[in-house]
């Protein structure tokens, strides 16, 4: 029967994904690296490379993977972060020349994080480890209903307080440092409905769900706030930890309040009766 814990490290398939997602990134990358003026398309490639680590590894391992991949993922960003810069490619030269060259290539690998988790599920999928399993470790479905809801609050409360900003000063007065915490406000209240939604509809402990749905929310709001809201001069290093930090600490508040709230609606799971 497949393992369900949601931490359970498999070295084979850490080392195997490795591998895979290392080569692909990096050979995705330099295919049309130096084809290209602009990186639009060679970063689309590279985290392409983030889906086969993610396939490779639930593929790879032994029983269900939940959390594993991020590990891989991580792994996988640091060799070939060193890898791509060494190879000088064209695409680059303006990310370089502007200085943010760094700053873009976390942001595509931070999206490959997500990607991971994608390929992860495909690859246990393939592998037919959910087959006559019974009830899976993660919840997926749920936690999609999550990265809905709270991608949907989020954007919903954003777009209100830039308006609400624009009629009293200026609309870009709510991306000022001064009133970052408006923006940080705006997160924990979308992600808090992002752990709810996952707690709350799903049955039995689902904390790793709304962690899980709480992260790829995050990196969805930091992709709309990086390419369309002025990029890097509002996202600094700083305010993108504290939006993470923020986001991933109001998903399991929610959470652990619509853990609460099952628990009262509904009665103790069996589990924990």
């Amino acid at each position: 029967m497949p393992t369900r814990s949601a931490f359970r490290f498999d070295p084979k398939a850490i080392v195997g994904s490795f591998l895979i997602g290392v080569a692909f990134v990096v050979l995705l990358t330099w295919m049309n690296g130096n084809a290209f003026g602009a990186p639009t398309f060679p970063l689309l490639a590279m985290t392409s490379g983030f889906v086969l680590a993610g396939i490779s590894y639930g593929y790879l391992s032994e029983g269900e993977t939940v959390m594993e991949p991020a590990l891989s993922a991580v792994l996988v960003s640091v060799a070939a972060y060193f890898i791509i810069s060494a190879l000088d490619l064209r695409c680059f030269d303006g990310l370089v020349k502007d200085g943010t060259y760094t700053y873009m290539m976390i942001i595509s690998f931070m999206n490959g994080l997500v990607l991971t988790f994608a390929g992860a599920w495909a690859g246990e999928k393939l592998e037919r480890t959910y087959a006559g399993s019974g009830k899976p470790a993660m919840e997926w479905g749920w936690i999609v209903a999550g990265v809905i809801l709270g991608f949907a609050v989020s954007l919903f409360l954003a777009n209100l307080v830039i308006w609400l900003f624009g009629l009293f000063l200026n609309p870009i007065a709510a991306l000022e440092p001064e009133n970052a915490w408006v923006m940080l406000f705006v997160v924990f209240l979308g992600l808090q409905a992002t752990g709810y939604v996952c707690a709350f509809r799903s049955p039995g402990d689902t904390s790793y769900e709304a962690a899980v749905a709480g992260l790829i929310t995050l990196i969805l709001l930091i992709d709309v706030f990086v390419f369309t809201l002025a990029g890097q001069s509002i996202l600094s290093y700083l305010r993108m930890f504290l939006v993470i930090f923020v986001g991933l600490l109001a998903s399991l508040v929610g959470g652990y309040v619509g853990e609460r709230m099952q628990v009262e609606v509904e009665g103790p799971h069996p589990s924990q009766a």
